[in-house]
């Protein structure tokens, strides 16, 4: 693409760095990390780069524009939530020094680039739409664009309509399903949303795309035919899988499926099926603190693993939530557990329930035998990592819980419960 390969090289490795240093790197567990603007970058420039309608065609000042604004365009180290907003990333590009000299080198308008982020604003709509208009209307005036020139100023909002298109498919557009996925639950993680709304909300966020059919197909035209693919089959395969949790669903609620929790003992060697099953659902819903798959099938020979299990009736294993000693595990950076060689505290991993299964009582049914299992055994605390708002809603029902731990902008804190007082009553 013509574009100078030493000095992109520097302003990648500068957003790279500058992302991991403010806790947004691979590790973030929240959707707008620095892997989603790498994509974002990337796919932008594949899109532009392929549009093969001549009045379709950017130059390659749009080339460059739109490569640096795609790839700064959520930068809000400091954010509280991990939606960035669009008047911090703005403060935080004018105030970067190498960011303003990499937009010098390049000989592009800054206050473009800046135009472009804030299209990418959402939902586009409403008020949120209108004061990003306003303040998109004032940075043309800032890079001398005149008022009376329709022409440029609607050629820059288009560049950052493209962008925008691009912003909310590339993820989608880059791996198969598995990705896809992984994608949607750490959205669905930062908006506090609860974890059986994963596949409804997908159909829906890609259902308010057919509102900007025009550019969408725009986008997509640009791409290679397997990017293309990609996103047609994720967008077909969260629409099945969405169907498939309602006739789950409605099973449950017509009385023709009960769930069931049990504790399965870790003695002797587990069951083929158990192990097989619950390995299954470990590689299917990854959790967001990592567990290596060694030791996390070491731990299903280790007695002193808690294990619940949740069935139907037939026996058939739909999720599961597992843990163990604190001293056990690797904690998240910056958490330290004053209960840590005490031997008093029982760590619970993720709860891990299959789609079409969460929201029916199932994670509260196995939350709850895993506290019973562990006050059993002899501890007095039990501690986790969850999102904070669900910690607030506990804590509000009267659960004696603390917060050890705070994480912005993921939210997914580190916290306590004591065993001793409390009530665990089954639904």
């Amino acid at each position: 693409m013509r574009l100078d390969v030493k000095l992109v090289r520097k302003i990648i490795r500068h957003a790279v760095s500058e992302f991991t240093k403010h806790g947004l790197g691979v590790d973030y567990y929240g959707y707008h990390n620095i892997d989603h603007e790498l994509e974002v970058a990337y796919i932008t420039l594949v899109a532009a780069n392929g549009q093969k309608r001549q009045d379709y065609k950017f130059s390659q000042k749009d080339l460059i524009t739109l490569f640096i604004a795609a790839l700064f365009h959520d930068y809000d180290p400091l954010k509280r939530f991990d939606k960035p907003h669009e008047d911090s990333v703005e403060s935080f590009i004018r105030n970067d020094g190498k960011i303003k000299r990499f937009i010098d080198d390049l000989e592009i308008s800054i206050d473009i680039v800046i135009a472009l982020i804030y299209r990418t604003a959402y939902p586009f709509k409403g008020i949120i739409a209108d004061q990003a208009n306003e303040r998109i209307q004032e940075l043309f005036t800032s890079a001398g664009i005149s008022d009376n020139d329709i022409t440029i100023r609607k050629h820059y909002q288009d560049l950052g309509w493209f962008l925008s298109v691009s912003d909310r498919i590339a993820g989608y557009c880059l791996g198969n399903f598995e990705h896809s996925k992984e994608l949607a639950r750490r959205n669905v993680h930062s908006l506090g949303w609860h974890p059986a709304l994963i596949n409804e909300e997908s159909v829906k966020y890609f259902s308010v795309l057919k509102e900007e059919k025009e550019m969408v197909e725009r986008v997509l035209e640009g791409m290679p035919d397997e990017y293309r693919k990609n996103f047609f089959d994720n967008v077909e395969a969260f629409k099945e899988s969405w169907e498939e949790e309602v006739n789950i669903r409605n099973s449950i609620r017509r009385k023709e499926l009960s769930l069931i929790s049990a504790v399965d003992k870790i003695e002797d060697n587990l069951d083929a099926y158990i192990t097989l099953s619950i390995q299954s659902i470990h590689r299917e819903l990854p959790a967001p603190i990592h567990l290596s798959e060694e030791k996390f099938m070491r731990s299903l020979s280790d007695s002193n693993t808690i294990l619940i299990t949740l069935r139907i009736e037939d026996g058939k294993i739909v999720g599961y939530v597992k843990g163990g000693p604190l001293e056990n595990y690797k904690l998240r950076s910056g958490t330290r557990d004053e209960n840590w060689g005490k031997k008093n505290t029982a760590y619970m991993e993720w709860i891990s329930i299959k789609p079409g299964y969460w929201g029916e009582t199932g994670g509260h049914l196995l939350r709850l035998h895993f506290l019973r299992e562990a006050r059993r055994r002899g501890y007095r605390f039990v501690t986790s990592y969850v999102h904070r708002n669900v910690i607030i809603g506990r804590i509000n029902r009267g659960e004696r819980i603390i917060i050890v731990q705070k994480y912005d902008p993921d939210r997914l804190d580190y916290y306590r419960a004591d065993l001793i007082s409390l009530v665990l009553q089954y639904p």
